[in-house]
């Protein structure tokens, strides 16, 4: 599940967030998902309508850090 605004293969041929993000949003509960695409959305679009130098980063680290806090950890082997 990709959020609907991020920085995209389609904005840079060398830098791409897509699989990254994707990869980090998988590792939520199934339940989480769909709330914190959303919400990583909704921080990079309004930090890139403020033009913030940064906000590909800022909301990158956002979501790692929400990830950090959520993740599922399966400690019970592959299935």
């Amino acid at each position: 599940m990709l959020p609907k605004h991020h920085y995209s293969e389609r904005e840079s041929s060398v830098f791409n967030d897509s699989s990254w993000i994707a990869s980090q949003i998988d590792q939520l509960p199934i339940s989480m998902q769909k709330k914190i695409s959303d919400k990583y959305s909704d921080i990079y679009l309004k930090l890139t309508t403020e033009e913030d130098s940064k906000s590909r980063f800022r909301a990158n680290t956002w979501l790692r850090l929400t990830v950090d806090k959520y993740k599922v950890i399966n400690t019970e082997g592959y299935f």
